[in-house]
């Protein structure tokens, strides 16, 4: 859990980013008033995620503060009433996540926005290639300030070696001068792999003449050096923040509202590449359709806002049973589908029983004195079929079946036939 340090003096100030970071980021903040509060709490507390800081105190100079953080190793953010060109360049010696205003309503929105911006950079894996052992301990060290997971390469090879370990990163910064590949033949090795949209490439050159060749070859966005840190870390954040948003526009197209699970049509893109796949090779697969049984009961007594939660409660446990690999997504109203990878019949209806009897085990308290408990009916199809269709459809009788003989169970192709 993320914890911020707020060493602020101004009550109004306080309460206004207390509750934003709250509603926005849901993290814990810890409150102090002056330079003496804050080093209490960082004794109470040494890892905190950052600190929020006012320089502005009456018991601490302008820098002290930020001092002591930094030996604490506690990244800042420096918030400060007016702008002072002096007081900027002693901060920009410092390796500080960013120095703010916080001179308008408008100016501590931008904070906040920070604040999540940095908290979501705590995620996401940079790689850094470079034959430079200079150049590449700064943009290492300048990621570092942002609180990236950073790692670094000295030429592309040993990049590939990285990535190849650590396929998550995100961002890779290259050079374009580097001995065995440079870095356009570097992007292209990147490119056969990985969209700009799954893996963000930046290049940096001291040739501008380069960044057309970058873009050119899929590259995000270019750098010339030399640069300043607040123009690096601006572009790099910039980045990040684009692929993140990406990343959410392709959950709402492919998840479900209501229980962040996958939706009816991004099953079925999935499932059917998986179906054809498993077809072409004669692997093993389960579909299972599962049903909530009497949710008209439960929606007509308990009403529709406990009817949510107990389709969202079955959307939990059905990915949590579920191996990682495997397609859980909501068919429709109260019922799902999954689709099980490379499973033998008898390990797929073992699994499915198991989490048809944690479904009905589970307890759900919809107030004080009363718990409510719900069943699912399961239809299992394990047998090879010509198309995804037909055996969604078996799975369908086979639910059907299990309504008809008593419910909260679960009934596979092989009893039927």
């Amino acid at each position: 859990m993320h914890t911020i340090l707020l060493v602020e003096d101004s009550n109004s100030i306080y309460t206004f980013l207390a509750k934003r970071i709250d509603e926005r980021c849901n993290i814990i903040v810890d409150l102090a008033h002056s330079f003496e509060e804050a080093k209490a709490l960082v004794a109470k507390n040494p890892k905190y995620t950052l600190a929020l800081l006012d320089v502005h105190l009456p018991d601490t100079s302008d820098t002290t503060m930020v001092d002591f953080m930094s030996d604490q190793d506690i990244p800042s953010i420096v918030m400060t009433s007016d702008f002072n060109v002096d007081v900027y360049e002693k901060f920009r010696k410092r390796n500080l996540i960013d120095f703010v205003l916080k001179e308008s309503p408008e100016s501590l929105t931008y904070i906040i926005a920070l604040i999540e911006r940095v908290l979501e950079n705590t995620k996401t894996k940079v790689l850094v290639v470079d034959d430079s052992i200079t150049m590449r301990s700064q943009i290492k060290y300048y990621l570092q300030s942002q609180l990236y997971q950073v790692f670094s390469a000295s030429d592309p090879v040993e990049g590939l070696q990285i990535l190849e370990k650590h396929p998550e990163i995100k961002i890779i910064t290259t050079d374009y001068n580097m001995p065995n590949l440079n870095g356009i033949e570097f992007l292209k090795i990147i490119r056969r792999n990985y969209d700009k949209n799954r893996m963000a490439v930046v290049g940096i050159s001291s040739d501008e003449k380069s960044s057309i060749a970058f873009l050119k070859h899929g590259a995000n966005d270019f750098i010339t050096k030399p640069f300043i840190k607040e123009g690096f870390v601006c572009r790099i954040n910039n980045t990040a923040e684009a692929l993140h948003n990406v990343k959410k526009l392709e959950e709402v197209a492919n998840k479900d509202f209501l229980t962040k699970v996958a939706n009816r049509k991004y099953f079925f893109e999935e499932a059917e590449v998986n179906f054809a796949k498993a077809k072409a090779k004669k692997r093993p697969y389960a579909i299972a359709m599962i049903d909530i049984d009497n949710f008209k009961k439960i929606n007509d007594t308990y009403g529709h806002t406990v009817g949510d939660r107990v389709i969202k409660k079955l959307a939990d446990l059905l990915r949590e049973n579920s191996k990682g690999h495997d397609i859980v997504a909501r068919y429709g109203g109260e019922e799902f589908i999954l689709y099980l990878k490379d499973i033998s019949p008898s390990s797929a209806v073992r699994i499915l029983q198991n989490i048809c009897q944690k479904i009905a085990d589970y307890k759900m308290l919809i107030s004080e004195k009363e718990t409510l408990q719900f069943t699912v009916s399961i239809g299992v199809c394990t047998s090879r079929h010509s198309t995804l269709s037909a055996a969604i459809e078996q799975a369908d009788e086979s639910l059907y079946v299990a309504k008809q003989s008593g419910k909260n169970r679960v009934v596979d192709d092989l009893i039927i036939a």
